[in-house]
């Protein structure tokens, strides 16, 4: 009687075989199955990939334009009347000049 209760109970992996087997269709369509939840893996891979380097490349641009203001802050700081005298008395050693200094021409 034992030798009749293992031969009523198929081994089930031998019986999915059998049955991918006798159905080329079914085998066709697990490959398809298996081949596309691959590929759609490896693609949402690739979009985070993408996505994580889109996020690093805003913040550098962020940043980029950030120093860009503070330059441009800077020039116009460089630029001003003020910085110019200041620079020409300091450096080169200018004055303005007194009364005393200035001549007064007549032109008839």
């Amino acid at each position: 009687m034992s030798s009749k209760a293992n031969h009523r109970q198929p081994n089930l992996f031998l019986e999915i075989l059998k049955g991918l087997g006798a159905n080329k269709l079914t085998s066709a369509l697990l490959v398809v199955i298996f081949a596309s939840s691959l590929a759609v893996v490896q693609v949402t891979h690739s979009a985070r990939e993408q996505l994580i380097e889109q996020d690093t490349l805003l913040q550098e641009r962020d940043e980029l334009d950030l120093e860009w203001r503070y330059l441009l802050v800077e020039e116009e700081f460089y630029s001003q009347h003020a910085r110019i005298e200041e620079v020409a008395t300091s450096q080169l050693k200018m004055k303005r000049p007194t009364s005393q200094d200035e001549q007064v021409i007549i032109i008839q």
